[in-house]
C-alpha cells in the first residue's frame, strides 16, 4: 500500500511516521514478491515492534494534547495492533518464516493502516487549534 496525502493528519511528525510504516509495508511486500521475504521477515517484525512503541506513544500524546475525542478509541486500536503484532512475533519464534503467514501479516498491516488512519487518526485534523 502506498502513502497518499488523503492519509495526512496535518501534524508533520505523525505524517512522516505514517509514511515510514507505509514504506515498511510496501518494501516488505516487494521482498515477499521477489522471494526475499524469509530474509527480512524477522527484521520487519522487530522494526514494527519498535515503531509501534514510539509512534503510538507520540500519537497518543498528540491526541491527548489536542483533546481529540477519539483519543481513547485510538489507544484501544493501538493496543489491539500490538496484540496482533505479538501474535505474529510468537508464530515466527515458534515456526520460523512461513510465506502464507507473512502474506497474511502484510495484508493485515495494509488494512489496518487504511482503516485506522482514515477512521481514527484523521480526527486530529479538526482539533489542531486546541492545544
Amino acid at each position: 500500500m502506498k502513502w497518499s496525502d488523503v492519509f495526512a493528519t496535518g501534524i508533520a511528525a505523525i505524517d512522516e511516521q505514517h509514511r515510514m510504516i507505509f514504506k515498511m509495508s510496501e518494501d516488505f511486500r516487494a521482498a515477499l514478491d521477489s522471494g526475499q521475504g524469509e530474509r527480512v521477515y524477522g527484521a520487519l517484525l522487530e522494526s514494527l515492534d519498535l515503531y509501534a512503541r514510539t509512534h503510538f506513544r507520540f500519537e497518543e500524546e498528540c491526541m491527548d494534547r489536542y483533546q481529540c475525542p477519539v483519543a481513547e478509541k485510538n489507544k484501544q486500536a493501538h493496543a489491539k495492533f500490538v496484540e496482533v503484532l505479538q501474535e505474529f512475533q510468537n508464530r515466527f519464534r515458534i515456526s520460523g518464516f512461513e510465506r502464507p503467514t507473512a502474506h497474511e501479516f502484510v495484508n493485515i498491516i495494509d488494512k489496518w493502516l487504511a482503516d485506522h488512519i482514515c477512521r481514527i487518526d484523521l480526527e486530529l485534523k479538526g482539533y489542531l487549534g486546541n492545544p
